[in-house]
């Protein structure tokens, strides 16, 4: 429990932050996640393969992604089409090696994780929200914001398509 505890602790200390939010991104813009590693520590190689970013900046939100990712097909996600990002920068460096990044080790996909915040301190985002980018040539061709694990799925099915397993089970 104490693990958790320290966890919201620093989540309310990096809310309270008194540097100014950056001006959110919008249709048009460029993304640059070149200095991004995954749970394995493997370098960002998808920039120029990326179709839909997703990311999301709370819990529940994050396991809506992880529930919906568990079921689309794999190759999606190995070849960068979709790429889901997380910001684990106001995260204390102890709680993201000794309990997060174990138990991300553990999904099925890739999490791109911002070590720093400065990769997604300007993404999109809305409380409770997951956040659909969709990109072509790294810059921006739209932004949605849903909620639940069927919304998400509702996006990324048409794009990816399902587990050969999901579809059996249809």
């Amino acid at each position: 429990m104490r693990p958790l505890a320290l966890l919201m602790i620093a989540c309310v200390l990096a809310a309270c932050s008194t540097q100014p939010a950056p001006t959110p991104m919008k249709i048009g813009n460029k993304v640059e996640f070149a200095l991004l590693q995954d749970q394995f520590a493997n370098p960002f190689p998808h920039a120029e393969h990326m179709e839909m970013l997703v990311f999301t900046n709370d819990m529940t939100a994050s396991r809506d992604v992880r529930d919906a990712l568990q079921r689309i097909d794999p190759a999606c996600y190995n070849d960068g089409k979709l790429v889901f990002i997380a910001d684990v920068s106001g995260m204390p460096t102890l709680i993201t090696r000794l309990i997060a990044l174990p138990k991300m080790r553990g999904y099925g996909f890739p999490v791109w994780l911002d070590y720093e915040g400065e990769a997604t301190e300007a993404l999109p985002v809305r409380e409770d929200h997951v956040s659909l980018i969709r990109l072509q040539d790294e810059a921006i061709t739209d932004i949605a914001f849903v909620q639940g694990m069927e919304s998400v799925m509702n996006t990324l099915v048409p794009l990816c398509g399902l587990k050969a397993e999901q579809v059996a089970q249809r």
